[in-house]
């Protein structure tokens, strides 16, 4: 059935304009007409506000939003405030950890199993370690770790955040200083135990150094709503035949 959007129907040369940037999607032949009916509506809009200075659909789609939002409020202080307050962790500057750690290293012919278990079980005798700790840990790192460090017990020195693997730089920044992280950290690379021997906690920027960049954040969040918001809208207004909810009927 055709698609058919305020009297122009859709053509197969504006559907497969939209492929190729839906390629990706799992339903991409979907995807590509939902986004041909979006762009017909809103060229209808803006050809009914006399927007038509635009030299290509792209750039009239943009006039037309920034036309219709331009009343669009951003955040205001307070609400830039109390985002910082809610997640000031996300500020915290140069917070460092020495560590320490024994990797199981996954190769292509590892038995995964056995290795974990290995591992696990390494573990489990170090976490019963007691005032050996120290000991005990350097030496096995320097017999079962497959990283280099293993030479030299297993020290890595001082890490910040950003220097190493997501799933790694979590485990070593909750647990506390002086501790063995009681469970295995699993990375792309293997197995690790790991040993964090002191912690520098940084420093949180104040709320004025950081004030530019939530509100810049922030606006940006607003206008994509207020953008889906407008879209969802103009739909609404619009005449469609053989489409609706993102797809064909």
């Amino acid at each position: 059935m055709a698609v058919i959007v305020n009297g122009t129907e859709l053509t197969d040369k504006d559907i497969e304009r939209e492929l190729a940037a839906h390629a990706d999607m799992p339903d991409a032949q979907q995807a590509a007409l939902t986004a041909a009916v979006l762009r017909r509506v809103l060229l209808d809009e803006a050809a009914h506000l006399n927007l038509a200075s635009a030299s290509n659909d792209e750039q009239l789609i943009e006039a037309l939003l920034d036309h219709q939002l331009a009343g669009s409020v951003g955040p205001t202080q307070e609400e830039c405030e109390r985002h910082y307050l809610a997640d000031q962790e996300r500020w915290r500057m140069n917070e460092r950890a020495r560590v320490s750690h024994i990797l199981f290293q996954v190769t292509e012919r590892v038995d995964l199993a056995a290795l974990k278990t290995r591992a696990q079980q390494t573990l489990d005798d170090l976490l019963l370690a007691g005032d050996d700790i120290e000991q005990r840990f350097t030496d096995a790192a320097r017999t079962l770790s497959n990283c280099p460090s293993g030479a030299d017990g297993g020290a890595l020195g001082e890490i910040g955040r950003g220097d190493t693997v997501a799933e790694f730089e979590r485990a070593v920044f909750a647990a506390p200083a002086g501790t063995l992280c009681p469970a295995l950290v699993e990375t792309e690379f293997g197995f690790h135990i790991v040993r964090v021997h002191d912690k520098s906690p940084g420093h949180v920027l104040p709320f004025e150094q950081v004030e530019l960049r939530i509100r810049d954040a922030m606006s940006h969040a607003l206008r994509d709503l207020a953008e889906r918001r407008y879209v969802t809208e103009a739909v609404a207004r619009a005449d469609i035949v053989g489409w609706k909810d993102g797809k064909a009927i």
